[in-house]
């Protein structure tokens, strides 16, 4: 990209407002001619000069028809995007890294078919659309944090191809991006304080459930007499199983040597931390002014708290 188009489009993005979903107007559409629309316009201006110093008649009819081809291809192409809404989805989590996949659901009023490319403001290509529906566009996550979706380029050469419509675009969607785990030489066994993972204990006593029919298989103990008094039905003693106690695996940010970086701790913290919930294991987070207690299965919200430890947003 060139520096004045850098420049330009630099301008026109700070002046857009991030917005959850919008639609194409005359205010947010920007028309330029294409290479082969500018060489047909240069034509133009040389017919017409040729004209002016020979007073040819046909002269004058060619340099005016392909103005007013160039003056129908702006509109057409403007109605390529006139209308189009656009709105982002949630995006799922990522690690740093990986591509994060916004998805974009994008709808015009008509019926009449167009053909768009759909692509980020500062990379060349894209995807081409021809029909309304999602798609879904990857971005390459370069760090943890909070990763505001970058701002978009939409833009349409059809059906003439002499002249480019185009609109930037900038919603408001954000998707986290964890740390990527690194391989933690120390196992949780090895953390101290109580990282050991602890073998599973059984809860003494047995705590009654419900009542249901009674069956010769379950015994006479089982058997609820007072009920059996009241009801003159014989219903037997359902108790719940005994439960087991989870091991508890905990992760600490000062476990680690003091000279490691903050970003290969929160690196080996999250690989702990994936791990542990891979176990099924209740894990306790301790990290600097931050503690969490996860229980099984539900370790999201520590491996948001690592992404987001230090850090405003993500780029």
């Amino acid at each position: 990209m060139s520096r004045w188009r850098k420049a330009a489009s630099s301008w026109m993005l700070r002046r857009l407002p991030r917005q959850q979903q919008l639609v194409l107007g005359q205010s947010r559409i920007y028309l330029l001619p294409t290479p082969f629309g500018w060489g047909l316009l240069l034509v133009a201006w040389a017919v017409w000069i040729g004209a002016l110093n020979y007073a040819v008649s046909l002269a004058y009819v060619l340099s005016f028809w392909i103005v007013s081809l160039v003056l129908i291809a702006v509109v057409l192409a403007y109605r390529q995007l006139a209308g189009l809404a656009i709105r982002c989805g949630a995006a799922d989590d990522v690690v740093a890294g990986s591509h994060a996949l916004f998805p974009l659901q994008l709808q015009w009023p008509e019926e009449e078919s167009r053909l768009l490319h759909l692509g980020w403001h500062d990379e060349a290509g894209g995807v081409v659309l021809d029909y309304p529906g999602e798609v879904l566009l990857p971005r390459l996550t370069l760090q943890r944090g909070q990763m505001t979706i970058p701002p978009l380029r939409v833009y349409s050469e059809s059906p003439l191809g002499l002249v480019r419509a185009f609109a930037y675009l900038r919603l408001q969607t954000q998707v986290c991006v964890y740390p990527q785990p690194c391989a933690d030489e120390r196992t949780a066994a090895s953390l101290p304080d109580g990282g050991q993972s602890r073998e599973a204990q059984p809860v003494p006593g047995e705590l009654f459930s419900h009542l249901v029919a009674w069956q010769p298989e379950l015994g006479a103990r089982r058997i609820a007499w007072k009920a059996y008094a009241r009801r003159g039905v014989l219903l037997a003693r359902r108790f719940e199983e005994p439960q087991s106690a989870r091991a508890t695996c905990l992760l600490e940010w000062s476990a680690y040597p003091a000279q490691m970086t903050a970003e290969a701790r929160l690196s080996r913290l999250c690989w702990q931390l994936l791990a542990a919930g891979r176990r099924g294991e209740d894990v306790v987070l301790r990290l600097p002014q931050q503690e969490l207690r996860l229980t099984a299965g539900e370790v999201r919200p520590g491996l948001r708290a690592l992404a987001g430890f230090g850090v405003r947003d993500a780029q």
